[in-house]
């Protein structure tokens, strides 16, 4: 077998650094999504209840204004999804990165596993 040059050797290096980016972001979208869902739902809940409501600060219950507790909720959902719209950019651009490097490291004569 030919010993790998040493730009195959920092490609490939490359390669696997970008995947565990990609691993990574990946993991950070799963995350915020649940985030996401629990803020909206938390929404929801608050939307439709009369009774009085509370908030954790910290490890304790403190009373909240109905419109106030919303508003709260509202501005986390928008932070979260301002958070999904990065993280999707980044996977875009990383994936794009290592298309772009699978590509260079087959011409170099060396296969990559995508998988």
């Amino acid at each position: 077998m030919p010993e790998l040059t040493e730009e195959q050797k920092r490609n490939i290096a490359d390669f696997q650094g970008l995947q565990q980016q990609l691993q990574l972001i990946l993991l950070q979208r799963q995350q915020t999504a649940v985030q996401l869902a629990e803020t909206r739902r938390a929404a929801e809940e608050v939307k439709k209840s009369e009774a009085g409501l509370y908030r954790f600060a910290g490890t304790v219950l403190v009373p909240k204004k109905k419109e106030e507790l919303e508003k709260e909720l509202a501005g986390e959902a928008e932070a979260l999804e301002a958070r999904q719209g990065m993280l999707q950019k980044q996977e875009e651009k990383i994936r794009e990165r290592l298309q772009a490097l699978a590509k260079k490291l087959e011409e170099l004569g060396k296969p990559i596993n995508r998988g």
